[in-house]
């Protein structure tokens, strides 16, 4: 990790960095097309999904350009001396040197320059990014395009630095310069890393987006009235992108009686045509859990397998009482499992026993919306999104957004890996106490050059910013 890098860039006026981002955004626009196709070629995803995604990660940074220019951010405020106490001046600085590890299900919004990466860079902090194996070329290729627009742009050379190492990881985590690391991927993997980080002379914090089944709860006027749409809206949610969504709606509970959803939402289903996962490794885990569903007395009611054109989805049932075990972990591809219940009641306990989740959904409708405040208080208990009457795939990039829960959706149940407070990740609070105006920062000076919002003496001003 370069020290010069950190150095420049943690004194990077506001404005410069956010002019980079947007730069950066435009670049990868400009070449969206080649990137596409070297992503397409690593992928198996389809040329539009892609580029949908070089828009999300485009309009992602130049979000956070918004952010820095806008400044709440910094969480500014100044407490003026008063009598027996002395003057406070307080903001939020970039934490340092971060290494963020590339997922592989989404090559551009989550890989080089992800949300990760971007939120890093828009916080002051120079990024050093491990690739992802299977994205060796879709890796090389956005960072050179991302790079050089942001050097072009004010960026110090080095905030942007790639690793194609397999095995560097370990290292990564315990080079004595990296203060943080962002992660989306496995449990097993976000854990290790964390484990990593935690025994370091100097531990550090591990952002890792990992597990989740993203329980969907459909109450019992809902299945009977909304069975169509229900099935339609869930089939698609599961199948998308091959399942390989960390928002796929894994665990759906139905009312026992539920036969017309039941055989429509299989039905749905079965329709969906064959579709190749990311990679052989990724097919090899997902058939193995079809397995582990298979010895635990899961009924297939679309029964999954490999075919020359890809992956067929599956559709198992099993009741609330069987849910245990691996049953109640994620499986990554298109496969879903229906769990009947008896009554509305018994499903926030489960929901509760089940842990961290980056999501959860509930479907009601009619005298149903009466009995689910239960139900929305385990789902905010756990989720970081908790949703009503939608679906948890295709996750906004706004101000609101939470992407993250507690353990093992996450390691920090506090933070987001979208959304605008992703930025909270790589920054942290510094007070100067009756420090003279011309050695503060030039935020937190009496009359600042670029005004942001502050709390001063209690009360916000926003005058100017």
């Amino acid at each position: 990790m370069s020290v010069d890098a950190w150095t420049l860039l943690r004194n990077t006026e506001r404005g410069v960095r956010a002019r980079g981002l947007r730069a950066a955004a435009a670049a990868i626009r400009e070449d969206a097309s080649e990137l596409v196709a070297i992503a397409a070629a690593e992928t198996s995803l389809s040329a539009a999904r892609l580029g949908g995604e070089i828009e999300r990660t485009a309009s992602q940074a130049e979000l956070f350009a918004d952010l820095i220019d806008e400044g709440s951010y910094l969480d500014a405020a100044i407490d003026h001396e008063a009598p027996g106490a002395p003057e406070l001046r307080r903001m939020r600085v970039p934490i340092g040197p971060v290494a963020v590890f590339a997922a592989g299900n989404f090559p551009f919004a989550f890989g080089v320059f992800g949300g990760d990466t971007v939120s890093a860079l828009a916080a002051g902090c120079p990024v050093v990014v491990k690739t992802h194996p299977d994205l060796p070329e879709t890796s090389r290729a956005t960072h050179l395009v991302v790079r050089d627009a942001l050097e072009s742009n004010g960026f110090p050379v080095g905030a942007l630095r790639i690793v194609t190492d397999r095995d560097a990881g370990r290292a990564l985590v315990e080079d004595p310069s990296v203060a943080a690391v962002g992660f989306t991927g496995s449990a097993s993997g976000g854990r290790a890393l964390f484990d990593f980080a935690a025994s370091r002379e100097t531990p550090i914090p591990v952002f890792a987006e990992m597990s989740s089944t993203n329980p969907t709860v459909v109450a019992p006027e809902a299945a009977e009235t909304d069975a169509e749409e229900l099935a339609e809206q869930l089939a698609a949610a599961v199948t998308a992108s091959a399942g390989q969504l960390c928002t796929k709606p894994g665990l759906i509970f139905i009312p026992e009686p539920a036969a017309t959803l039941i055989a429509t939402i299989s039905g749905r289903i079965a329709d969906v045509e064959p579709q190749p996962l990311l990679s052989p490794g990724i097919t090899e885990r997902y058939e193995h859990r079809l397995d582990d569903w298979r010895r635990a007395g899961v009924r297939a009611l679309v029964d999954g397998r490999a075919t020359s054109q890809g992956q067929t989805p599956m559709l198992g049932i099993t009741s609330l009482g069987e849910l245990a075990g691996t049953l109640e972990e994620e499986v990554f591809g298109p496969a879903a499992l229906l769990v009947t219940y008896g009554s509305l009641d018994e499903v926030p306990g489960t929901l509760r026993a089940l842990g961290g989740q980056l999501t959860t959904t509930v479907r009601a409708t009619g005298q149903d919306l009466d009995a689910i405040d239960e139900l929305l208080d385990a789902a905010a208990s756990t989720s970081g999104r908790v949703i009503v009457n939608g679906v948890p795939t295709g996750v906004r990039v706004a101000w609101a957004t939470t992407h993250g829960g507690p353990y093992p959706a996450s390691t920090n149940a506090s933070s987001t890996s979208v959304g605008a407070s992703a930025i909270d990740r790589w920054m942290r609070a510094v007070t100067w106490q009756s420090t003279p105006d011309r050695f503060l920062p030039d935020e937190l000076r009496e009359d600042p050059r670029s005004r942001v919002p502050r709390r001063v003496d209690g009360e916000w001003d926003r005058a100017g910013a």
